[in-house]
């Protein structure tokens, strides 16, 4: 894959996947895509994988905030098949998250980096690295 489409790809990854259309997961990922992000690993119980295991983590970040959206702030940069980028989320809490005291309405602003591998036009692979200290503190928990 060139790099210019690779940078494509991940320009839907961030502005239509990670804005809430989960519709576009399978036609940017792959069936065996494997996530990487925290306690979700490949070959645990609590995998997530292909486009279904993408959408499900989407709409799970996406749940406790009535409007949240995702711009690149870095990159992306290739290598290869290897893509890193850092982002900035942007959103309004709409209540839910268990320990937060912010109340609903609390405006938040959070930032991570993704690497992606892809292979025949799809990602096959993703880490991500987000600031879950500053979010937290954001809204209130801890």
């Amino acid at each position: 894959m060139d790099e210019s489409t690779l940078r494509a790809l991940y320009e839907r990854w961030l502005t239509e996947l990670w804005n809430g259309d989960l519709s576009v997961a399978p036609e940017i990922v792959s069936a065996g895509f494997a996530i990487h992000h925290g306690a979700i690993q490949p070959g645990t119980e609590r995998e997530l994988t292909g486009p279904e295991g993408i959408a499900r983590l989407v709409s799970q970040g996406r749940a406790f905030f009535s409007e949240l959206t995702f711009e690149p702030e870095l990159g992306p940069l290739v290598q290869g098949d290897l893509l890193a980028a850092r982002w900035v989320g942007r959103g309004t809490y709409a209540g839910g998250v268990p320990g937060a005291t912010a109340a609903p309405g609390t405006e938040i602003v959070f930032r991570g980096n993704d690497i992606l591998k892809a292979a025949d036009g799809r990602f096959t692979a993703y880490w991500v690295c987000s600031d879950g200290a500053w979010f937290n503190e954001q809204l209130g928990i801890g």
